[in-house]
């Protein structure tokens, strides 16, 4: 249960300081990342989407036993990420500055996934 706790603690922290920034930096990922933005309402609503399930993950480092269920969606909200950026790479689409990104989202998901199963046999002896 510790690995659980850990895991998604971290994975919420990261993924907080990583995506609140974004909320105010429109304009300098366009300059970085163009072109500009031209659809702000997808962009700001994933990005306040994904801060979302960072507090989800908050939440289920608080009691991984109690929110296990909520594990699976969690995994796929983590594990959806690399994929899409894995298929956009490998088409082309995408430069290789997000290799780093879909290492540590996949490790993640991993991770969710592992917590999982440790905690079935906690779950199961608490019933």
């Amino acid at each position: 249960m510790k690995l659980a706790r850990w895991t998604f603690r971290l994975a919420g922290i990261f993924g907080l300081i990583v995506m609140v920034p974004i909320l105010f930096a429109e304009k300098l990922i366009e300059q970085i990342m163009p072109p500009a933005v031209s659809h702000p309402e997808f962009f700001y609503g994933f990005v306040i989407l994904n801060i979302c399930w960072q507090i989800l993950y908050l939440f289920l480092s608080k009691d991984p036993i109690r929110y296990r269920p909520m594990m699976i969606p969690a995994f796929f909200a983590k594990a959806s990420g690399p994929a899409a950026l894995m298929w956009l790479y490998l088409q082309g689409r995408i430069s290789s500055q997000w290799i780093t990104t879909i290492i540590l989202d996949g490790v993640f998901a991993g991770l969710f996934l592992v917590s999982f199963w440790l905690t079935r046999q906690k779950s199961v002896s608490t019933r």
